[in-house]
């Protein structure tokens, strides 16, 4: 009696201990069928994040590899849909829509108010310092600029796509300027023929290298730099609230470790070479907008 006594109070006894090793072994993550738990990722919110992207061959190349580079880097899996080239103005329409996933463009409080804006700079201030397409031969009417004064006493007008932040700032410094709506490729052809009353294209210093090749009927203004403090941003589609909050924390990263500052290097090192020459060009500071519409925090004083 005693000794089945003894017996029963060990099986519970050893019937607890098994309790609590099975509770122990499924809190720690252990695989009870005799295998080894596999190990967790270093991340476990990483996963695969599908972009739809677009734009000229040039410019997807760019945001697709930051994007990819950005996301992988923190362990994400990352595949990329080009969803072709369309004019700007269209793929501000289908970014609205959720037809693509995030597109680098000039911030404008317009646009702040379509899509939702990551305030980090995309291309290392390139696209910031404008260069100037002008037509054959009008090199000489620019010779003589020395400061803004000079630019604007000249009295040319501005050819500007129809939604370019450029516009604001045009106007606020004074300049003159005409837009076109749709397709603002259109503008090279308008001011090659000098005729439509348009006297120069001011591209970003990147986007000439890549350019001044394709367009042999226009020449590469020699001597200036038209330079404002505002880089182009992303922004992300309002559809898409997560792949944003992703973004705001991963492309601070991007550019405070320098990543940013090392793919634009790599991608538009011809910046500094002839026709651009970027780094040997007269500097003309133009203010930003000062309104109710722009934030004060976007208004930096040139050379800040």
């Amino acid at each position: 009696m005693i000794f089945h006594r003894i017996l029963s109070a060990a099986s519970s006894w050893l019937a607890l201990l098994s309790v609590a090793a099975f509770a122990h072994a499924a809190s720690a993550g252990t695989d009870l069928s005799g295998s080894a738990a596999p190990l967790r990722s270093a991340d476990a919110s990483a996963k695969e994040v599908v972009l739809h992207l677009g734009g000229t061959p040039a410019a997807f190349a760019y945001i697709s590899s930051l994007l990819t580079r950005t996301l992988e880097q923190q362990g994400h899996s990352v595949r990329v849909h080009n969803v072709g080239n369309f004019p700007t103005t269209r793929l501000e329409v289908m970014l609205e829509h959720g037809e693509i996933s995030a597109f680098i463009l000039g911030r404008t409080p317009q646009r702040d108010g379509r899509f939702l804006p990551v305030n980090v700079g995309m291309t290392d201030d390139l696209v910031n310092q404008r260069i100037l397409f002008i037509p054959k031969g009008a090199q000489v009417i620019y010779d003589k600029v020395q400061t803004l004064e000079d630019f604007r006493q000249l009295g040319l007008v501005a050819a500007l796509g129809v939604a370019w932040a450029d516009n604001d700032i045009w106007v606020a410094n004074d300049l003159p300027l005409r837009t076109l709506g749709g397709d603002w490729k259109r503008l090279y052809e308008m001011v090659a023929s000098q005729d439509r009353g348009m006297d120069y294209l001011p591209r970003g210093a990147h986007e000439m290298a890549e350019e001044w090749r394709l367009h042999p009927d226009l020449d590469v203004e020699r001597n200036l730099v038209l330079v404002y403090d505002q880089d182009h941003i992303m922004y992300v589609s309002p559809t898409d609230l997560e792949l944003h909050t992703l973004f705001q924390g991963l492309l601070v990263q991007a550019r405070d470790s320098g990543l940013i500052a090392e793919l634009a290097a790599e991608f538009f090192a011809d910046v500094k070479k002839p026709p651009v020459s970027l780094e040997e060009r007269r500097v003309i500071d133009l203010r930003l907008p000062r309104s109710p519409q722009y934030p004060q925090s976007w208004a930096i004083e040139p050379g800040r």
